[in-house]
């Protein structure tokens, strides 16, 4: 299967050695993103990827286009337009400390001022069986609201699978709230095949009301079940993260049409929590394309979002050997 993102580029910019900004001036640089995280690991597993994206024309831009290139995603359909690429700085936390991300100047970012008519979609759409498109979209600019809306549908229309993520920032939501984005979502999720998400997506940012008298998991079973059916949801995954004492676990879920499955609670050891998400969504598309079974799926992709949390930076550059070794040999630390 070949799939696609829609998504910015981003510019992360990292201190050393866990300092913050006050104390350092030094700073590593990296080209992210939702859409990079996940193609370059679906590229590392073997898929063939490719982005849908615009960059500045300018010495960035040609550094950022060769970044992704070295992470195996095509970049025929990155294009040019404007001045400026999204950045943020990520102060990485330690201890009690949390990481802290800052971000700057991405609604004026190449992306940001994008609309559809900056895209070629109908040639896009073409070339891939999978569009992925981050929620981040969504909450960005009128211009990315639009480009996403029309890019679904056209997608929808040609038998393409449509994969959302809700992906919520509060930091790009101030301005207009959640009922504004309530409204894009309810717009963007007839056209989705596959959804990740929480249940707090489905009740705090659309609305859906649990049923108090369930026991918890009754609760979430049931309003996955009703968003499912209302928008004709395929495929419905996400993450539940557990603490007990000073540890914390990771527990992937996964629904279909009939079934509900959860993968056994992995324990992450933290290095860098950024884009570790992402992992666990390109392990999901992985066996979506495969046609895994749902606790084939759900397995592979809580073990491989495990290993994101302990590779710096935010792209996840696992292997299947790697996932494999994992989820078969989880005690074995020294690989001769």
């Amino acid at each position: 299967m070949r799939i696609a993102a829609f998504g910015e580029i981003m510019m992360r910019l990292t201190p050393p050695e866990y300092l913050m900004l006050e104390q350092t001036k030094e700073l590593r640089l990296d080209f992210t993103g939702t859409g990079v995280n996940i193609l370059s690991n679906l590229a590392h597993f073997g898929t063939q990827t490719s982005l849908l994206t615009n960059l500045p024309d300018n010495r960035l831009g040609e550094a950022a286009k060769a970044s992704v290139r070295q992470l195996g995603i095509q970049d025929c359909w990155i294009g040019s337009l404007g001045d400026h690429i999204g950045s943020y700085f990520a102060e990485m936390g330690f201890g009690p400390r949390p990481t802290q991300v800052t971000y700057q100047n991405r609604r004026n970012s190449s992306f940001g001022i994008s609309g559809a008519s900056d895209y070629d979609l109908d040639a896009f759409l073409e070339e891939i069986d999978l569009i992925y498109i981050c929620g981040i979209s969504l909450s960005l600019t009128e211009k990315t609201r639009e480009a996403a809306l029309v890019l679904a549908e056209k997608a929808h229309k040609k038998g393409k699978k449509v994969c959302f993520d809700f992906n919520f920032r509060p930091s790009l939501n101030e301005a207009h709230g959640v009922s504004l984005m309530q409204e894009q979502y309810e717009k963007m999720l007839p056209y989705c095949d596959v959804v990740f998400g929480s249940h707090r997506d489905l009740t705090d940012l659309l609305g859906m009301e649990l049923d108090q008298t369930l026991d918890v998991s009754e609760q979430f079973e049931r309003v996955v079940r009703q968003f499912m059916a209302k928008y004709q949801i395929e495929h419905f995954a996400g993450t539940i993260r557990q603490g007990e004492g000073d540890r914390r676990y990771l527990t992937g879920f996964l629904f279909d049409a009939e079934n509900y499955v959860q993968a056994a609670p992995r324990q992450i050891i933290n290095l860098d929590r950024i884009g570790a998400g992402d992992g666990y969504a390109a392990g999901i598309l992985l066996g979506y394309s495969e046609s895994w079974s749902l606790v084939e799926t759900v397995e592979f992709a809580t073990a491989n979002g495990v290993l994101a949390h302990t590779i710096q930076g935010d792209v996840p550059l696992t292997t299947r050997k790697q996932v494999k070794h994992l989820m078969e040999q989880p005690t074995v630390d020294l690989i001769r």
